[in-house]
């Protein structure tokens, strides 16, 4: 889970007295995500591939990308608010900048590995990241040595953890307060994987990897060889497309994708029946956390 990156033009007239006296600083407004930069996030359901339309049952009690995404800017807006009342300087980089590589904790796109045959065949196992990686140090660099002149401030980190973060928690809420959803994901994952229809289609697709040239022990081993983030416009060797389009082919000709969803499917409805009065509970906070988060946004609109 391409980016469109913008600046963030938050700042303030002058340094801050650390004490919370003195003429308060004028902080500008962190700008937020608009249509255009919203619109390169991962989507909700898988679009295309061996894995398009798929929905684990799970992925229900799961709060999206833009869910998370606007309740960390709200919090941090929170933040901001509170430091520069107390007369200090804090200019967080709004999140949403670079997207993620799946829309929620399922990532139903690459659950099961590469399966997107059109993606390996430009992309090899690779996620394409928009920029440089020159573009995208210098820019991390740059958010740490303003990060750092902030909190250098004497009374900057006693103002932040003992008033601002609590401010936020009350005002939005915290993420991610519990992850039952999540953690019954990565077991359902592991329990279906010993499944005797998994497994044997596991296999199918090692044999016919082999029958390619490839000796993979596992989807990890597959991918592990080569699954790593490129700049925009870096081209993947042959050896990793030949490899990856054979991934994909293969997991077609065996129905791995299909199988290991059906089984995780009806694992996961066990679960969610297991736990269904602490899943909703889950679902609940999150919830309100939402209501919470829009509440704050709203403010700036």
């Amino acid at each position: 889970m391409a980016a469109t990156v913008f600046t963030s033009s938050c700042g303030v007239s002058h340094e801050p007295s650390g004490n919370g006296k003195g003429r308060q600083p004028v902080t500008r407004a962190m700008p937020l995500p608009d249509a255009e930069i919203r619109a390169t996030w991962p989507k909700e359901q898988v679009e295309r591939g061996l894995a398009k339309g798929m929905r684990l049952p799970l992925e229900d009690y799961m709060p999206g990308y833009p869910d998370v995404v606007d309740a960390e800017n709200a919090r941090d807006l929170v933040r901001q608010a509170c430091m520069q009342r107390l007369n200090f300087k804090f200019t967080p980089e709004p999140s949403g900048l670079r997207p993620a590589a799946s829309y929620d904790a399922m990532n139903m796109k690459r659950r099961y590995g590469i399966t997107d045959r059109t993606e390996a065949a430009l992309h090899g196992f690779a996620l394409p990241q928009a920029g440089t990686e020159d573009d995208s140090t210098s820019e991390e660099d740059a958010e740490l040595a303003r990060e750092d002149s902030e909190s250098s401030v004497p009374g900057w980190d006693e103002a932040m953890n003992n008033t601002c973060i609590p401010e936020a928690n009350a005002k939005v809420g915290v993420l991610f307060e519990t992850d039952l959803a999540g953690d019954l994901a990565s077991e359902s994952y592991a329990a279906t994987a010993r499944q005797t229809p998994v497994r044997s289609a596991l296999a199918t697709w090692s044999s016919c990897m082999a029958g390619h040239g490839h000796r993979v022990k596992s989807l990890d081993d597959a991918e592990g060889r080569s699954a790593t983030s490129k700049p925009s416009g870096l081209e993947p060797g042959r050896a990793e497309v030949s490899m990856a389009t054979n991934d994909v082919d293969c997991k077609q000709a065996g129905r791995l994708v299909e199988t290991w969803f059906k089984a995780e499917a009806a694992y996961q409805h066990q679960q969610i029946a297991a736990h269904r009065h602490e899943l909703d509970a889950e679902k609940a906070r999150n919830r309100k956390l939402s209501e919470r988060t829009r509440a704050v946004l709203a403010v700036r609109k």
